[in-house]
């Protein structure tokens, strides 16, 4: 996998977590952390200069459901078969885990994790 996709995939990670992350109306600390965590492992696997940027730049943001449902289908655009049911995979288990991460699964949460499967192609 190249850097170009890396980056790409970090970015949507870091997206895709703050959706998560402020589905019950409660961005918490344990979520930031967990987020930036999960992205500084990341970018430990791979050579990718602006990863401070990339997490830096997003970690205050919002986005819509429209939002990350659009951006997944992009990098899923990308990949093929194994490769794309993986990403796929991947994708969803992470969004479980911001979910989980404050220890408070709500309705809305849930919800909007749904609503997001459902919609990828």
């Amino acid at each position: 996998m190249n850097t170009k996709s890396i980056e790409k995939i970090i970015k949507l990670i870091v997206k895709l977590g703050l959706f998560f992350a402020h589905c019950d109306g409660s961005y918490s600390a344990k979520e930031r952390s967990f987020i930036s965590h999960f992205v500084e492992k990341l970018a430990d696997m791979g050579n990718i200069d602006d990863i401070k940027d990339v997490l830096g730049d997003s970690i205050n943001k919002t986005y819509t459901l429209d939002e990350v449902v659009a951006d997944t289908n992009d990098l899923l655009d990308d990949f093929q078969g194994n490769d794309r049911a993986a990403i796929k995979a991947t994708l969803l288990g992470f969004a479980q885990q911001v979910i989980n991460s404050d220890n408070n699964e709500c309705k809305a949460e849930l919800a909007n994790l749904d609503a997001w499967w459902s919609k990828l192609i």
